[in-house]
């Protein structure tokens, strides 16, 4: 049986697909079948990353297309061909980005800290589930976030981002993925977040995307 994560949000420049390509790495790098389904027709950023990681002669390397409608995307979670297929979705809310969210077995909302960002993250899950879709399904995740200058200054505005979601029904990923210019240097080189050369960013962003991991290992075992 194919499994499914989505990454979207109401809005672009979040990271979805930052987080979409570290997470199908760290799959296809423990031998699994993956899928990447670039839904951003017009963009296509998933698609030029991969041409650039396959030039570079990165591995592993999974199959990227381009779907111009979820159902093509639904297709190969039917198929039952891959381990699992990864959507990198369009940046917006439509009824679209609900068909997607009832599909798949995790949806992953990125946020940075700032209200903007918090508000229109809840809003998007929230109508996700008057919608019908499963809250435990919804994993909010920080990233492309700005580092304040002192460790307690990081820590006050973690903690204060994930205050703003103790309320609702879902599931806040541990941790943060910085706005750094190595992680996106390592990806106009072809490589993931969890390829970054510098120590320091890669295990922050290794902790994310392995905790995202485990949220999709809890989800699709219940």
């Amino acid at each position: 049986m194919t499994a499914s994560i989505a990454f979207l949000s109401p809005k672009g420049g979040v990271t979805k697909s930052t987080l979409a390509r570290a997470t199908a790495v760290a799959f296809a790098a423990s031998d699994w079948a993956v899928f990447a389904a670039d839904l951003e027709l017009g963009q296509g950023t998933f698609r030029k990353w991969m041409k650039r990681r396959t030039e570079a002669g990165i591995t592993p390397v999974f199959p990227v297309r381009a779907f111009a409608s979820i159902g093509q995307a639904a297709g190969e979670i039917k198929s039952g061909e891959w381990d699992l297929v990864v959507l990198d979705c369009p940046a917006f809310a439509s009824v679209t980005t609900v068909e997607i969210a009832q599909l798949v077995d995790l949806v992953v909302l990125p946020t940075r800290y700032s209200t903007d960002d918090l508000e229109s993250t809840a809003e998007t899950a929230n109508s996700l589930v008057l919608e019908g879709v499963d809250p435990k399904k919804i994993a909010i995740v920080f990233s492309g976030v700005a580092e304040a200058r002192g460790t307690h200054e990081r820590e006050a505005d973690r903690i204060e981002a994930g205050d703003y979601f103790s309320e609702l029904p879902y599931h806040v990923i541990p941790g943060y993925i910085p706005h750094q210019k190595a992680l996106s240097t390592a990806q106009d080189g072809g490589r993931s977040i969890i390829e970054c050369h510098y120590s320091g960013p890669r295990r922050k962003a290794e902790n994310v995307i392995q905790a995202i991991i485990s949220r999709f290992e809890q989800v699709t075992e219940e």
